[in-house]
């Protein structure tokens, strides 16, 4: 009886070691996963800055682009207007001819097409 009873002890206790041990190891992993989820909201943080920091260069970059795109719509108006002064000079010597016209920058033409024109 006496060895039955110390073996029911021992394995009580070895059930209570097994049992501490499990306690231990699911501490151990929420320490691993905390480490691990702290490091995912630090890279996380992380991606944030720069994304933050690409879409303020991107938006600055849209702002150039829009205001280049301003003042060339102000430089056509202005050529159209020259252009239209050129074309309505009451005086036919003063008067660019039909050639000279399509040479005016407004038209932009590329050389071979002036070139067919003038042929």
């Amino acid at each position: 009886m006496a060895s039955v009873d110390r073996v029911e002890r021992e394995l009580g206790d070895a059930k209570t070691e097994y049992r501490r041990c499990v306690e231990e190891l699911k501490e151990f992993r929420k320490g691993e996963k905390g480490d691990r989820l702290e490091e995912l909201k630090k890279n996380l943080r992380e991606k944030e800055d720069v994304d933050e920091k690409q879409r303020k260069k991107w938006t600055e970059e849209k702002e150039e682009l829009e205001e280049e795109a301003n003042d060339l719509k102000v430089e056509k108006n202005e050529w159209k207007a020259q252009f239209k002064e050129k074309l309505m000079n009451k005086n036919p010597n003063s008067r660019p001819t039909a050639n000279d016209a399509l040479k005016d920058e407004w038209f932009n033409l590329p050389e071979e097409q002036l070139s067919i024109m003038e042929a």
